[in-house]
């Protein structure tokens, strides 16, 4: 399997191998290129300054480990079950049906007061975005819960018995048209959700930023990418990437860093990535904050 990566990379988080302290190597990746080879590849943790991914032979790092990794959360972070928001609040899952809330890494490393949140069973994935959190569950359900003020993240009605900080169900993602929901990716103020038919769902935006989808809303709506069939999908901070059923690369938002991996300095509709390694074919695809992975696989052991 090999790894491509493209975008910010002023801490060398997107270079594996050992490296020169050149000034010319802290530059900014503008094209997709190749960085890292192994009989296993899975990016378990992507963010502004740090990557870790998990290979045959052990985990990998590359760039500034994140101050959320050395304070105790690492395993937590990399197997799905804790996830740090951008405002800094961190959320943790239990394994079983609890999420504890802390509003800062200090809070958590102190064991301070948390917020709790009961029933919430068979959590597959957590994950955070710029001001809250959404996650999945195995039987296909999406919860929200984050700042009211920018409601149109959490794709659902804030009400009494339903607010905005905590846990609350986002039932225009229920009964879909192709399957219940299966994964699930966020980042910035946009949230994704993919269906078991290949179906792409998106919600959210800021009240004074322009969207990365032109017609983005606080309702979860279906997402068209070429009119394919969607197999992967991620969220950066501004920008989004996709793997479709036919295996291209799609790219949409801003590229102020190279994170799309085009000489354009924004994507304002999908665009595929021009990257046809041969005899490999692309399995999967992951967003950091403002860098972007692409993964491959020997063609003929598909």
């Amino acid at each position: 399997m090999n790894l491509y990566s493209a975008g910010f990379n002023a801490w060398q988080q997107l270079q594996f191998s050992s490296l020169s302290d050149s000034k010319d190597e802290l530059d900014d990746i503008a094209s997709f290129q190749r960085v890292l080879s192994d009989k296993l590849i899975n990016i378990q943790y992507a963010s502004l300054t740090c990557t870790i991914v998990e290979t045959s032979t052990g985990i990998r790092y590359a760039g500034s480990v994140d101050e959320g990794v050395e304070t105790g959360l690492k395993q937590k972070l990399l197997s799905s079950k804790a996830a740090v928001a951008g405002n800094g609040v961190i959320a943790i899952y239990d394994g079983h049906d609890t999420i504890t809330q802390h509003t800062s890494l200090l809070q958590y490393a102190e064991s301070g007061t948390s917020q709790v949140f009961p029933d919430m069973h068979n959590i597959i994935q957590l994950i955070a975005y710029e001001t809250g959190f959404v996650a999945l569950s195995g039987d296909g359900e999406v919860w929200t819960w984050g700042d009211e003020r920018y409601a149109a993240t959490l794709g659902r009605e804030i009400t009494a018995a339903s607010p905005a900080e905590r846990p609350g169900l986002v039932g225009d993602l229920q009964d879909l048209p192709s399957g219940k929901i299966r994964k699930i990716a966020a980042g910035g103020y946009t949230l994704l959700a993919l269906t078991e038919g290949h179906d792409l769902y998106a919600w959210g935006g800021h009240p004074a930023r322009q969207p990365i989808l032109e017609w983005l809303s606080s309702s979860p709506s279906p997402v068209d990418v070429d009119e394919s069939d969607i197999l992967d999908c991620s969220m950066g901070e501004t920008h989004i990437i996709v793997l479709n059923m036919a295996g291209d690369v799609y790219v949409i938002g801003e590229n102020t860093n190279g994170q799309l991996g085009l000489p354009l300095e924004r994507a304002t509709k999908w665009t595929m990535v021009p990257l046809c390694p041969e005899e490999e074919a692309i399995v999967g695809v992951k967003a950091g904050q403002r860098s972007s992975f692409i993964i491959t696989k020997n063609a003929h052991f598909i």
